[in-house]
This record gives structure tokens, sequence and C-alpha cells, in this order.
């Protein structure tokens, strides 16, 4: 598995895997190359690489490595003493390299790198769930003030959100960027619009939330009620005040799913969908990568045993 040690839900898919006597190692991108090393070669007549990594837990042969789950990578640790330039190239040559080498493996991925990194374009995501046969908000994406005024003359109340991963990193601490609901003042003040591409919905309102977990043929559907103002704008903001209750998933709604999957070339992703007071379900995104663990826990769902069981299939 590749991911990150504080990653929950790589153990609990471990666990799993060792009942059923499979043997898993975790790969730490972030180790690389400090504490990981690679020895891999492509020879004159090998159609694959062969080698092994040599991290701290012994070395992993790449020739036994029958499929990978492919979580959320961290960025290569490098060596203190690199200068900002020799950073950029030294973190560049390790993804290309150390990632080129796991993305080439003929193994079961769930899910492979590539497919995760198109399905993460948030413009692209939007037309796949659409042409899936998912309902979608209207979406703008601009950097111009008028047309965001414009977008809200047509469809009313909008929210605002990050179109890229919603963390930002200044003096090594951690702030996440929630969806933010617009107010009727901020229309008259948007001079932030200009600086680089935002992203804007209609705001869609909810008698609740629902996160569904797919995995190859499996759906694991939960609805997130909020308790506070902040959490009913994006729970992800207060969780304290959230509910938990295993829902179903409707026939036409679990058909989009399935579609996107196939559309995208994935094995498993999580939706986030509003559901609107008149029941109707709206797709708001898809995160081939998003999290999980919290939910299975809190509803007892066997989605570790899913994946595992996917890892597994042959």
């Amino acid at each position: 598995m590749v991911g990150t040690d504080g990653d929950w839900s790589l153990p609990e898919i471990g666990k799993v895997l060792e009942a059923r006597g499979v043997r898993w190692s975790l790969i730490n991108t972030r180790d690389f190359p400090l504490e990981m090393g690679m020895n891999v070669q492509l020879d004159v007549d090998g159609l694959v690489w062969h080698g092994e990594l040599a991290a701290g837990d012994g070395p992993l042969q790449l020739a036994e490595v029958t499929a990978v789950y492919y979580g959320k990578p961290r960025d290569f640790k490098m060596p203190a003493e690199l200068s900002g330039p020799e950073l950029r190239f030294a973190r560049a040559q390790a993804r290309m390299g150390f990632g080129g080498v796991l993305a080439s493996l003929p193994t079961r991925w769930v899910n492979h790198p590539t497919a995760l990194a198109d399905a993460a374009y948030k413009p692209r995501q939007l037309t796949w769930l659409r042409r899936a046969g998912l309902v979608t908000p209207p979406t703008l994406i601009t950097n111009q003030a008028g047309a965001v005024r414009e977008f809200a003359a047509r469809y009313g109340d909008l929210v605002v959100k990050p179109l890229a991963e919603p963390v930002v990193w200044e003096d090594g601490a951690e702030t996440v960027v929630y969806t933010r609901r617009l107010r009727p003042e901020d229309l008259s003040c948007l001079d932030g619009v200009g600086s680089t591409a935002h992203l804007f919905q209609q705001w869609q309102h909810k008698r609740f939330e629902t996160r569904v977990t797919a995995v190859g043929d499996q759906l694991f559907a939960v609805a997130i009620h909020a308790g506070s103002d902040r959490a009913h704008i994006d729970w992800r903001s207060d969780y304290d005040s959230l509910r938990y209750e295993v829902v179903e998933v409707p026939d036409r709604v679990r058909a989009g799913i399935f579609r996107y999957l196939d559309i995208a070339g994935l094995t498993s992703s999580v939706f986030d969908f509003v559901v609107r007071p008149d029941r109707a379900w709206v797709a708001l995104e898809a995160n081939g990568a998003g999290m999980w663990g919290w939910l299975a826990a809190e509803c007892e769902l066997p989605i570790a045993e899913a994946f595992a069981g996917a890892l597994m299939k042959e």
C-alpha cells in the first residue's frame, strides 16, 4: 500500500489482508530517499522493472507485488542542505523515478495514480458526473468579478470552494480552506477573484448530505446531519456537531456512480451528495482518494473488507 503511516485506513485494510493470509507492506513516499532505497532495473529483454525497495521493515521485491492500494502519499522528504532550486529538481527526479517505477507495475491498482490524477481535475470530474447521469449544481469557473455577479443574478445564492486540495501550508502550519457561502455584500467586493481561477456553484438547500464510498460493485452510503450553521455549509468545519446515519442509495444514483467509475477508469471513489428537501440527490464531487475510515468506524461498515477484497480479486 502506498500512503502515509498516519492514514487510519491503511492498517485497517492490512488487518483484513493478514486475517486472509496475505502479506502487505506500507510504502511511505515521505521516506524516500533519506530512509528508503531503490534499486531496480529494466534489462535488455525485460518487459517490467525488477529489483527492490529497501525500507525500515526490510526489502520489498517488486516481483512479489500483486496489487497496490494507492492512498494519499505525502511529498518526498529531501536533504535539509539542498537549496531551493536543488530541492525542486530533486523532488521532480524522485517523482519521475520513484513514482514512475511504481506506476509502471503491471498489477491490480486501487486506484492507479494516473487515473486519480485525471479525476482530480474538478472541471473534468463535473462533466464526467453529468455524463454518468448524475445531477450537479450549475457551476462557474472564472477570474472575473463581473462574471460572478452575472452568475449570481441568474442562479441566486452561491458558494465558493477550492478547485484543488483545500489546504494552505504556511510557516509549517496547515490551514483548511472550507466551502463558503457568499453574502449579498460579498458580491460588491470581489477584488480577490482576479488573482486566480475560482469555482462558484449555486447553493443547494439541504435535508442532509451523503458520503458514498464505492468499492468495486459495493456502495456504502452515510447521511451526514449537520448540527451547526458552520457544518450546514461545510460539514468538515465542525465534526463535533455531526450525526451519522446509514442510508440506501436510489437506483438512479447507484447506476450513475458505477457509470462514473467506468468513465474515470477507477475501482473506487468517494462521492459527496446534497440530498435536497425534495429528496433529489445532487452530486458535488467525486474523490478517488477520499477519506472513509472514520465513517466505517462510526457506522460499523465493512469498507476495509471491501477494499481487501478488491485487492485480492483475480
